[in-house]
């Protein structure tokens, strides 16, 4: 009986020594500096864990991100507020963005909050802020912009605010799009007499 105790004992003691150190990992500090050759490994921090500081890498990938991606490619599979990047190609926020992505291709799975400037500009949920680009594509069925657009192709669901660029398109409109092909596909105040859906130079929604 009483080696049943004491076994019972141990394993509640294991028990809670695991839990504690699973919630140690869980809720470690972020790390201040990451650098990395290709996620994910080997990278310093792990792409599990998050970062609050400076990235320097040639692909790395962690889980939230607070600074500043210097180098080729980044992945953050959380959030990203901050800068990213440097010297970029390819950025990539499986969450929100708060702050700048800047590099050739940038994608946004999240809302957007701030800058997005590149060749190609992508974001699946709201952006607010501006973006610049060749292509600045926010996608037609979830994606709806508040702010600027300036680029070759603009795109979004629901544009407030200000679209400049050959091709405009968006679902609804309030504001204005300048340019050689500007279309809304639905407007609420010309129902009873329907304008064309494109226009070309300037398109005005209100």
């Amino acid at each position: 009986m009483n080696l049943l105790k004491s076994l019972s004992v141990l394993t509640v003691a294991g028990a809670l020594a695991v839990s504690a150190q699973a919630q140690t990992a869980t809720y470690s500090e972020p790390a201040f500096f990451q650098a990395s050759l290709w996620a994910p490994s080997p990278q310093l921090v792990p792409a599990t864990d998050d970062v609050s500081g400076i990235r320097l890498q040639v692909y790395g990938e962690n889980r939230n991100v607070s600074g500043v991606d210097i180098g080729f490619a980044h992945s953050t599979t959380g959030d990203f507020v901050g800068f990213g990047g440097l010297f970029t190609l390819y950025n990539h926020v499986g969450g929100t963005t708060t702050g700048v992505q800047w590099g050739l291709v940038n994608y946004t799975e999240g809302a957007v909050t701030g800058w997005q400037s590149g060749w190609i500009n992508v974001a699946t949920a709201k952006v607010k802020g501006l973006q610049t680009g060749l292509v600045n594509y926010n996608d037609t069925i979830t994606a709806d912009f508040s702010g600027l657009q300036l680029g070759f192709v603009n795109t979004a669901k629901h544009v407030h605010g200000v679209q400049f660029g050959f091709i405009n398109y968006a679902e609804t409109l309030k504001g204005v799009q300048i340019g050689l092909w500007n279309q809304v596909n639905s407007r609420g105040w010309d129902q009873f007499d329907p304008l064309p859906k494109a226009f070309p130079f300037i398109n005005l929604g209100f």
